[in-house]
């Protein structure tokens, strides 16, 4: 077996720096102003949606392993395939910034959360098996699932029309899960 506490300590290091490098995508400008910032708009609008999508994953990655005594190799592995999609992302918001227009650029994006949200489904549902537990927060994380894999396939589809509208999808969808999280705390949902 796997030591969980050191599960949860690599992965929260992991997904720390891969946030922290995320701002490396954006340029330093020569000059403050509003014409820096419309420069760079496609690169801070996938910045955030990366920024924001790390933290959703790191969310449910917590509380799939919240009540967890129990990881064996075969999580170990899937929380390292879930870690290396996790490191992918700040390379896919670079290459969104350097081409927004661009279909394989954006689809290359949507592919790394789509791998990101599968891969923290499956060590999810590896982990509850193992354990014999529930999720926390199933029936939100469940619906999140459904709405991010769902809107990752239409970005993915709309990104060959429109590359943009993919990327506005994804925006979407983002403020969908924020949305229904902190509804949910709230016992709102």
């Amino acid at each position: 077996m796997i030591d969980k506490n050191r599960l949860v300590s690599i992965s929260d290091a992991i997904v720390a720096v891969a946030a922290t490098i995320m701002v490396l995508q954006l340029d330093i400008p020569e000059r403050v102003g509003w014409a820096a910032v419309q420069s760079q708009h496609q690169t801070l609008i996938a910045y955030l949606i990366s920024f924001l999508q790390i933290f959703l994953a790191w969310h449910e990655h917590h509380d799939s392993l919240a009540g967890a005594t129990k990881i064996n190799h075969r999580i170990f592995l899937i929380n390292c395939l879930w870690l290396f999609f996790i490191t992918m992302l700040p390379l896919a918001t670079g290459v969104i910034g350097k081409s927004p227009e661009h279909a394989p650029s954006i689809l290359l994006y949507i592919l790394i959360l789509l791998a990101i949200q599968l891969t923290i489904t499956w060590e999810s549902h590896s982990v509850c098996k193992l354990n014999k537990i529930e999720v926390l927060d199933k029936p939100v994380i469940q619906k999140i699932r459904v709405l991010s894999i769902t809107g990752y396939i239409i970005a993915a589809a709309l990104a060959f029309v429109k590359p943009i509208c993919g990327l506005i999808i994804i925006l979407l969808v983002t403020a969908i899960e924020l949305v229904m999280i902190c509804l949910y705390d709230r016992k709102f949902y």
